[in-house]
């Protein structure tokens, strides 16, 4: 603002500057204040980088809405890949109407198909009229990326799911009215995303189990709850059935801020959760029970005023 002000100073002080120079003013300096921002959080960020995985996501395609009530601000949502996200499991476009067709019938159950993504923070832009406007950044798995440009019903499935995770995670409430920018791929900045690393699992029984003849990998059965049940919840409790899994150190449990991984070797199980809610990564907790073949991660949420 000095610099607005030396400005005025040095010409006629009974000028006033024009919208064009206050629009070029604030555009310059809502940008600078990204830049350190983006600055100051790497250099937070460089101590623990040992305990993330950082993913560079890949540009695919951009929707436009915007926020409902308040200002009803523009949002910008960046579809983009990394192959570090796995696909979800292949099925056809009948098969996803029918799983959407029983939850219609059903609204209790929750739904079963999962698309493994990971949802970013929202980082301000500034659009070509030099206004202020919010973007997040949502990675999926390439392949997916082509499902949902070839299907509508992929990519309407796809977009209803990302737009509740948006307001489960940040609270914000988005427009369905959205529209898809052609020739546009991103808006903004591309910028990393992180994953933390996981794998602190206790072994609370040391008797043996039976072995069981190696399988195609596959989804094991799990239940998720919330505690407590209605309300912010403070944690998600995952507990995991892993007939065959023999001990704790044949695990892999890898958790983000909003994403549960869990596999095994040799290669007998593979779950990868989105959850609704962002979680506190460093406080999770995991045990295995050896005799019950059950897996229980704990994990915090992150309290509404964080």
């Amino acid at each position: 603002m000095d610099e607005l002000l030396n400005v005025r100073s040095s010409n006629d002080t009974s000028s006033e500057p024009s919208d064009v120079e206050l629009e070029k003013f604030y555009s310059e300096l809502l940008l600078k204040s990204q830049n350190e921002q983006a600055t100051d959080g790497n250099k937070s960020q460089e101590p623990k980088e040992k305990n993330w995985n950082s993913v560079k996501p890949t540009p695919g395609i951009c929707v436009k809405s915007q926020i409902v009530g308040g200002d009803g601000g523009k949002v910008f949502i960046n579809i983009c890949t990394s192959s570090a996200v796995p696909a979800p499991k292949p099925i056809t476009e009948q098969e996803l109407l029918t799983v959407i067709d029983e939850f219609a019938a059903d609204s209790d159950e929750t739904i079963n198909y999962r698309v493994p993504m990971s949802i970013g923070e929202a980082h301000v832009e500034v659009d070509k009229h030099g206004q202020a406007c919010t973007a997040y950044d949502v990675i999926i798995n390439p392949n997916f990326l082509t499902t949902i440009k070839e299907s509508r019903v992929f990519f309407g499935f796809l977009m209803s799911i990302v737009l509740e995770g948006l307001q489960n995670k940040y609270e914000v409430q988005i427009d369905r009215k959205w529209a898809l920018l052609k020739n546009k791929k991103f808006f903004g900045r591309v910028d990393e995303q992180r994953m933390r690393k996981k794998a602190l699992i206790q072994e609370v029984s040391s008797q043996p189990s039976g072995r069981i003849p190696e399988e195609k990998t596959k989804e094991p059965r799990y239940v998720l709850v919330r505690e407590p049940e209605t309300g912010h919840p403070e944690f998600l409790i995952a507990e995991i059935e892993l007939l065959g899994v023999e001990k704790a150190s044949n695990l892999m449990v890898d958790a983000g801020e909003d994403r549960l991984v869990v596999s095994t070797r040799p290669k007998k199980y593979s779950l990868d959760m989105y959850l609704p809610f962002d979680l506190l990564p460093e406080e999770i907790g995991c045990q295995f029970d050896v005799s019950t073949h059950v897996l229980t991660v704990t994990m915090p949420v992150k309290p509404l005023d964080e």
